[in-house]
């Protein structure tokens, strides 16, 4: 244990005085980057932040460029994402070691690349640090939160463009600022090019501005399908506990009825606001039946279900319709899961991960009630649910921050998306403020309509520029109603895709194996990157 500890404290604060100082400044370098996706208008911010770590690092050599290349990502994470101990403490430090090797390998390459030729890394950057983003998309490990983008959801305008090349290219833009701020700011820089460096800084954030201007309307486009969305603000301990579940039920069946007031045609609860299985729990399934039946409009529930595969059982975040004669529709079983908070990536493979193998062995875990990740199985396919009027994909959490899935749910027939979920785990930290930031960008990227139903705010419907036409806060009960209107025609990005994540993404293998190959070759020529 104090080997433990004292390596956690040679890492926070080294002996070595140079050390020291050169891990405090990433450090602040790494806090004015989170600055920039707080709930605040900073993101500014990140059009510069990443510029003098990059300095630092590729000033470093051999080991020490990887150490601190880690050190910046992992103090940049926990700022960013320190929210997610409230819900998990085990989750977010695991979460935080693991992201933090996404940045800190492709900052390793492009220092070794920088050092061969410099040009070779300047113009590398831009895509290594997408291709990074977006490989962090994939697989069960993926958790795409803190993409450079996103630090721009509170510039409605400057976000336009992502209808076009999508928020991965956006991000790309945003590195390149950093480093033409980079070229201006280097001390040994000559005039010419500080001078030409501010003029393309400048002549780039116009430009995106500018494409934003003329392609805002002013107004909203009024829409005339009624979605209500309920926020019922319950309590988690209420929600989930068994003597009072069947309130829970009560006061969703009450905000239906203020929702059917408003003659709304489709109701939308948040994630697990039904806590139940409809399918395997007749007396709740009826519940909800008869709400949908006196509301006379469809009900989208988030709720659970269970299925059985090989004699075991396998939980889902799930999402049933409710017609207005209140049948049942099957489910959709929530694709992309939070990893180390949901559940274990790829969980029948390690199972001695899994909350029911540790409690075995670590019975503080049961005893002192730790929040620990459930073991919940994702889903395998996209379900279109419909009406008689229209057709839309559901999102559950944080499957908003899937730029690819949801232009596939698009694809296959959704004419609006309805993004359910459950932020009550973040209390009032920048978690469901950046949350609600990451739908806004699905929203211009496809210009589709969003309903967003969250248990205790943000609720808001966003139009297909980001705007929120109606919206409830956080902590509040309440249902709000609006038109919205299907999706009329697909976006450049709809159609083709994150090209420039991909595209990024093929870059960063090839340098990775052009790196590879030189530095084998270089072993005989002396000519490798170092």
């Amino acid at each position: 244990m104090k080997s433990l500890l004292a390596s956690i404290k040679a890492f926070f604060w080294p002996p070595d005085t140079a050390l020291r100082l050169r891990r405090a400044e990433l450090t602040f370098w790494a806090f004015i980057l989170a600055v920039a996706y707080l709930p605040i208008p900073f993101g500014f911010l990140a059009w510069f932040a990443l510029y003098r770590p990059l300095s630092i690092i590729v000033n470093l050599k051999g080991k020490e460029v990887f150490k601190a290349a880690y050190f910046y990502s992992f103090m940049s994470n926990i700022f960013t994402l320190y929210w997610v101990a409230i819900v998990t403490p085990p989750g977010m430090i695991a979460a935080v070691f693991i992201l933090s090797l996404y940045p800190a390998a492709l900052l390793s390459l492009f220092a070794r690349l920088y050092h061969w030729k410099k040009y070779v890394g300047l113009i590398a950057l831009p895509f290594l640090w997408v291709g990074m983003e977006y490989f962090r998309s994939l697989s069960q490990f993926a958790f795409p939160w803190t993409d450079l983008a996103y630090s721009q959801g509170y510039y409605l305008t400057f976000i336009q463009i992502v209808s076009v090349i999508g928020s991965y290219g956006l991000s790309f833009v945003i590195v390149i600022l950093n480093i033409l701020a980079w070229q201006f700011l280097e001390k040994s820089a000559r005039l010419e090019k500080r001078v030409s460096s501010a003029l393309a800084f400048t002549g780039i954030i116009v430009g995106v501005y500018l494409y934003g201007w003329v392609v805002f309307p002013p107004y909203p486009e009024p829409g005339k399908i009624k979605v209500s969305l309920l926020q019922g603000n319950v309590d988690l301990d209420i929600k989930w506990t068994p003597e009072t579940r069947d309130w829970n039920f009560a006061l969703y069946d009450t905000l239906v009825e203020e929702a059917a007031e408003d003659s709304a045609h489709l109701i939308v609860w948040p994630e697990t606001a039904a806590p139940c299985y409809p399918r395997h729990e007749p007396r709740y399934k009826r519940m909800l039946s008869e709400s949908a039946r006196k509301s006379g409009a469809y009900n989208i529930v988030g709720t659970l279900d269970i299925e059985t595969w090989n004699d075991k059982g396998k939980s889902y975040n799930s999402a049933f319709q409710f017609a207005p004669d209140g049948t049942m529709s099957a489910p959709y079983h929530k694709v992309n899961l939070v990893p180390f908070s949901e559940h274990v990536p790829y969980q029948d493979y390690f199972p001695f991960l899994t909350r029911e193998f540790l409690e075995n062995y670590l019975t503080f875990i049961r005893t002192q009630e730790v929040e620990w990740w459930s073991d919940f199985y994702p889903g395998d396919s996209i379900v279109i649910f419909e009406t008689d009027q229209s057709a839309y994909a559901v999102l559950i959490c944080f499957e908003s921050a899937f730029p690819e899935y949801i232009r596939q749910c698009l694809l296959k027939g959704g004419e609006f998306l309805v993004n359910i979920t459950n932020d009550t785990w973040f209390g009032r930290s920048p978690g469901p403020f950046q949350h609600m930031r990451i739908a806004v960008f699905r929203a211009v990227e496809n210009r589709v309509w969003i309903a967003r139903c969250a248990n205790s705010g943000i609720s808001a419907l966003i139009d297909p520029y980001g705007r929120e036409t109606v919206r409830a806060g956080l902590y509040e009960r309440k249902v709000i109603t609006g038109g919205i209107r299907p999706l009329d025609e697909y976006t450049l990005f709809t159609l083709h895709g994150p090209v420039v994540g991909r595209l990024s993404l093929y870059v960063t293998l090839f340098l990775i194996v052009a790196v590879g190959v030189l530095t084998f070759v270089g072993r005989f020529t002396n000519k490798s990157p170092r």
